[in-house]
């Protein structure tokens, strides 16, 4: 049984320590790499605490598109296998061009919601 600190907190613990208090010691030509790595801790925080949300956003997007219902019921790693799976087919298909007629505006729709989704873990501001 784990009693230390979750997968979360330590991204937590490791980012505020990496910003208060190794940010202000790096030398200058090696702060650009140091907050690549602070803003490489932010994203993955953020994508394991809201993957499930973002993920169903973008399964919602994707199911449509195959005749589907996105299954509300999924989560973890089962949620991000599904996602993964229909959007490798999505761009199988793309790059067949079997939307290159019909479906525009449907695969137009879904791909803007997968950026939306997407957007939010790696981006928030600009989402």
């Amino acid at each position: 049984m784990r009693t230390g600190p979750d997968a979360f907190a330590l991204l937590d613990i490791a980012l505020a320590t990496l910003r208060g208090e190794v940010l202000p010691n790096v030398a200058p030509e090696g702060r650009y790499a140091a907050l690549m790595v602070a803003d490489a801790l932010d994203i993955a925080g953020r994508e394991l605490r809201g993957f499930d949300a973002s993920g169903h956003a973008m399964l919602a997007a994707l199911a449509p598109l195959y005749g589907e219902d996105a299954d509300d019921t999924l989560a973890g790693d089962e949620l991000r296998t599904r996602v993964e799976a229909l959007q490798h087919r999505l761009c199988i298909e793309i790059a067949a061009g079997d939307f290159d007629h019909d479906g525009q505006d449907v695969l137009m729709d879904a791909l803007e919601a997968i950026v939306r989704a997407r957007l939010v873990i790696a981006n928030p501001k600009a989402a």
